[in-house]
């Protein structure tokens, strides 16, 4: 297969990254934010502060003060409003600077003439020193999101919902996970079947050398795996999910630009681990996975599903690190020297060279109408 580029600082890049940031971002968990609290996040490398306004919506500001740019995310927040820890400036949820302790009281965070303000005995109004930059934000599905595109009403797609969130019968969770890698290997990584049976060795999957033939359709911003082995079995953990042994149905899908969603269906019951990828520089990224499962219909008693549960995380966070190695490892050749990113591949790696052609293309700007679509069939072993 011919090779292909991965330009990891750009993509991390805000000023590089074309339209790759035209697209909503998962900042935290919404529990990450309680009122009165700040919280740092660094997204495309841009240093953000979060907190939550007097309504209780979120807000995500430039994370540094206009006065001397000391970090705000160090500060404190008070009746939505949040205050630079260095000299007190006190900013609002639009960004707009309301109070300077040094000029002292009273204030008024309104535009004033130099007449009225020596009428009233009040300092000229804070507000016209300037206001931060104010980044959109969206919260649902326990997530916090935000947007950091030139213009919100062009965002090139909603934020993504969670599989499952809030059905009945359905068990959602997250684990937010740090990786010293970029996006676009992350990605690949979380619907890359062959590697399974080597990282997670008896935790997910043992090499059998079994034929696995799949398809791989590039629709719409999507790349979607099916795969048609007519007899695949999970070890570990899946067994206890299909004590009957049904027939395993496997999909895989990237959907554009940095999340992939992996089902596991057995019946009625299953695993979906949904992951979105939040870059915070060319090799450093935080990713937000939503597991969502449901027990078989004959696992007796509510009491067993809630028995299963922490057993359930404690399984998942195993083989997360396990990920979270091998990234490291390979980001670890990618740094060495001239040539990282050039990679080469096989048929094998179909699904990840569509992934690459999506992201290249929104990478350098979106122009025209992207890559094509297309549906093949490869096979591959594990």
């Amino acid at each position: 297969m011919t090779v292909r580029t991965v330009d990891l600082d750009a993509e991390a890049d805000l000023t590089r990254c074309g339209a790759l940031k035209d697209f909503w971002y998962v900042a935290c968990l919404s529990t990450e934010l309680p009122a009165n609290r700040t919280l740092a996040r660094t997204v495309f490398g841009t240093g953000l502060v979060l907190f939550r306004g007097p309504d209780g919506a979120p807000t995500a500001l430039r994370d540094r003060c206009l006065h001397r740019n000391a970090r705000l995310s160090k500060g404190d927040v008070f009746d939505g409003r949040l205050g630079c820890p260095y000299h007190g400036w006190v900013y609002d949820a639009s960004g707009a600077v309301v109070e300077i302790p040094a000029l002292g009281p009273p204030q008024r965070g309104e535009k004033l003439d130099a007449h009225a303000c020596a009428h009233e005995g009040l300092k000229p109004a804070p507000c016209d020193l300037g206001r931060l930059a104010r980044f959109p934000t969206r919260e649902q599905d326990g997530l916090v999101y935000v947007y950091l595109g030139a213009d919100v009403t062009q965002a090139r797609a909603e934020p993504f919902r969670v599989p499952y969130w809030g059905e009945r019968g359905w068990t959602v969770y997250f684990m937010v996970t740090r990786f010293a890698n970029g996006v676009t290997n992350l990605v690949e990584n979380f619907m890359d079947v062959p590697h399974t049976s080597f990282v997670h060795r008896g935790w997910f999957r043992n090499p059998t050398r079994k034929r696995v033939p799949s398809t791989v359709k590039r629709h719409a911003g999507r790349v979607r795996m099916t795969y048609h082995q007519e007899e695949d079995a999970l070890t570990g953990l899946g067994r206890l999910f299909n004590p009957r042994g049904l027939p395993l149905v496997h999909t895989d899908e990237f959907i554009v630009p940095n999340v992939t969603r992996v089902d596991y269906q057995w019946g009625d019951s299953g695993f979906a681990i949904n992951s979105q990828c939040t870059p915070i520089g060319p090799t450093d990224t935080l990713v937000y996975t939503a597991i969502s499962y449901r027990l078989p219909v004959d696992v007796p008693g509510a009491w067993v599903g809630r028995a299963l549960t922490p057993l359930v995380r404690w399984y998942t966070r195993q083989v997360i690190q396990q990920d979270v190695v091998i990234m490291e490892t390979q980001r670890q050749g990618l740094t060495d020297g001239p040539g990282g990113g050039v990679y080469s591949g096989t048929e094998a790696d179909l699904h990840h060279a569509d992934i690459e052609a999506y992201r290249r293309w929104l990478r350098e700007g979106a122009h025209g109408p992207g890559p094509e679509d297309a549906e093949r069939d490869v096979v591959f072993w594990v």
